[in-house]
């Protein structure tokens, strides 16, 4: 096999990708149970079903119908349990696996109810783990509150 600068330079994109695929486009987190009618809503505005093993990223959405509810393990440890009637938004969730100040956590709660246990990002720097409601915003790492 000889070599080519024009197959080196067509693959470039690709080994580019899988080398920052770990970063760019890890995963906030990994669904551990789903009960009920449960929807995924992308960033990009697509809607399917939330299923166990399923994974949530950065911008989605998480709605549950009456009687429903989901618990979703996130990549630093954290624990989001997902109550009935609730529409919880996942704005910003950043852990590379080590704690280099661009860790952060970010979710919108827009309706509803959700419990949740903070993980490194909260133990870490407080003011990198924020809870966003229609009448507050919260930052309280390493609470336990609903």
């Amino acid at each position: 096999m000889q070599f080519s600068w024009k197959n080196t330079l067509r693959a470039l994109p690709v080994l580019l990708l899988a080398v920052y695929a770990g970063t760019v486009f890890a995963a906030a987190g990994n669904v551990q149970f789903v009960i009920g009618d449960v929807k995924l809503i992308t960033k990009a505005g697509v809607t399917r079903a939330l299923v166990k093993g399923g994974e949530v990223d950065e911008g989605d959405s998480i709605v549950t119908a009456a009687g429903a509810s989901a618990q979703i393990r996130m990549v630093d440890g954290g624990f989001i349990a997902v109550r009935p009637n609730t529409d919880l938004r996942i704005d910003t969730y950043h852990y590379t696996g080590r704690n280099d100040g661009k860790e952060s956590a970010i979710l919108s709660l827009l309706k509803g109810g959700f419990r949740t246990i903070t993980g490194i990002i909260g133990h870490t720097d407080r003011k990198n783990y924020l809870i966003k409601t229609a009448t507050a915003t919260i930052g309280i790492p390493g609470t336990d509150h609903e």
